[in-house]
């Protein structure tokens, strides 16, 4: 399965998730001032514009490599970036990714954001490129990632002690979740009527750079 190589672009109702580029660093600062943001965050947004110019770089890489996918998302609404996430610990042998490293404008949790981005990214995994698993982690203190993780549909399956080193030298524990391709339909299904519903998207707090569009063959 030599999948989730090329940059694509996936557009939903009120969010766009696009590749990832140098040129959304700006916007993407302005949108995680909020500490909140990365309080539990391995590779989070940092807390300058040189951190997240350095995140960005490394995700790139990564890219490169084959082993993640970056996308910023975007909202539809006035074109305005305000979050990451990504695939990542792509496992081509044995049909199976992760979904990760997801951070949104504190403004816009709560709200269908989240939701499509995460429908989005199951829906391209599992139609497009036919993996078996999709698995999501967090932190076992991050009760609120807990929570938005199992309204998903996502199933809890473990706790993995002391697995992740973070930047300040401590460890942490991660709650780890996953779905199979035999109950995505079911899934699915929950993730659309979740998404029915109405939802006015905020309106812009300030400039912001805009994303760029995507190459020419860009898949959508």
């Amino acid at each position: 399965m030599e999948s989730f190589l090329t940059p694509v672009t996936l557009t939903g109702r009120w969010v766009r998730l696009v590749p990832l580029a140098p040129g959304h660093a700006k916007a993407l600062r302005a949108a995680a001032q909020d500490p909140e943001v990365r309080r539990y965050l391995i590779h989070g947004p940092g807390e300058t514009q040189e951190e997240m110019d350095a995140l960005i770089e490394l995700l790139l890489e990564r890219q490169k490599a084959g082993t993640d996918l970056p996308f910023t998302t975007v909202l539809r609404a006035d074109d305005r970036p305000v979050g990451m996430t990504r695939f990542l610990h792509i496992d081509r042998t044995n049909l199976s990714v992760e979904v990760g490293g997801t951070w949104l404008d504190s403004d816009l949790w709560r709200t269908p954001v989240n939701t499509e981005s995460k429908f989005l990214l199951f829906r391209y995994a599992f139609e497009t490129e036919k993996v078996h698993r999709v698995s999501l982690r967090t932190d076992l203190r991050n009760e609120r990632s807990q929570r938005a993780i199992a309204r998903l549909g996502a199933v809890r399956e473990a706790v993995f002690r002391d697995d992740r080193l973070l930047p300040d030298g401590t460890f942490r524990s991660s709650v780890a979740y996953g779905i199979l391709a035999s109950e995505w339909p079911h899934v699915r299904s929950g993730l659309e009527a979740m998404l029915a519903h109405e939802w006015d998207p905020p309106e812009r707090r300030g400039p912001a750079a805009a994303p760029e569009k995507p190459a020419a063959g860009t898949k959508r």
